[in-house]
Order: structure tokens, then C-alpha cells, then sequence
């Protein structure tokens, strides 16, 4: 037999698939970790929303009054320039078309991700001997 040298074409081939892959993957890191970046900053976002709401509806409904309020959970600190605000009015007429006693809450928050302004926003209605009233 003899004793043949080299490489054979499909080894060749296997080592540049191996490299291609591997290159991709790296390639694709920074991609990756701006997405769960972005992904725990909706997330912060919604629970302070969901938290103002939460505060809002331990207020009996006599007591809760129109007004737009900033908020000032510490976690805003978290979000790159974050902000949030709290707005409270009474219901649509025309949504609440039998003069029920109920306000409207819209919660935003907002922040900036890569110098784009992204935004959490839930609105929920309180009504009068609703939710702990």
C-alpha cells in the first residue's frame, strides 16, 4: 500500500462548515443579548404598570379623583431613561352610556432602547363597588 498524504475533499469541506457555524453563532451574540435587553425592559415595564393599577384600585372610588401622576417606583431607575404616568378620568360617554360610576386608568411607561422610544401602556376601568370597594 501506499502511504498517501493530505487532505481529502470532504474533510475540507467539514472544516469549513465547522468554521462557518461557529463564526454565525459568534456573530450573532450581540444580536442575541440586545434582545434579552430589550426583552427585561418590557418586562420591568409592564410590572410597574400593572403595580399602578394594582395601587389605584385599593382606592375606594369615592376617593379616587381625575388627575395625570407621575410615577415614582425606584424601578423606573432601571429603565434606560424611563418615565412613567398615571392618568385617571371619568368613563366615555360613550363607552358608559347609562351614566355608570366608573373612571378610566391609563398607565404608560416609557424608555429609550438604541435611541428608539419604546412604550408599555394599560388602560383598565374602576367602577363603584368594584374591586375591593
Amino acid at each position: 500500500m501506499k502511504d498517501e498524504r493530505g487532505v481529502s475533499l470532504v474533510e475540507s469541506l467539514l472544516v469549513v462548515v465547522v468554521l462557518g457555524s461557529i463564526i454565525f453563532l459568534i456573530a450573532s451574540i450581540p444580536n442575541a443579548l440586545m434582545l434579552v435587553g430589550k426583552s427585561r425592559h418590557v418586562s420591568l415595564a409592564r410590572e410597574i404598570a400593572v403595580k399602578q393599577i394594582e395601587d389605584k384600585r385599593t382606592i375606594n372610588y369615592s376617593n379616587l379623583v381625575n388627575d395625570n401622576s407621575i410615577i415614582s417606583d425606584p424601578r423606573l431607575s432601571l429603565l434606560p431613561n424611563g418615565l412613567g404616568t398615571v392618568a385617571v378620568s371619568d368613563c366615555d360617554p360613550l363607552v358608559c352610556t347609562n351614566s355608570e360610576h366608573i373612571k378610566q386608568v391609563l398607565v404608560t411607561v416609557n424608555w429609550k432602547d438604541n435611541n428608539k422610544v419604546q412604550t408599555v401602556t394599560l388602560k383598565t376601568m374602576i367602577g363603584e363597588g368594584g374591586i375591593n370597594q
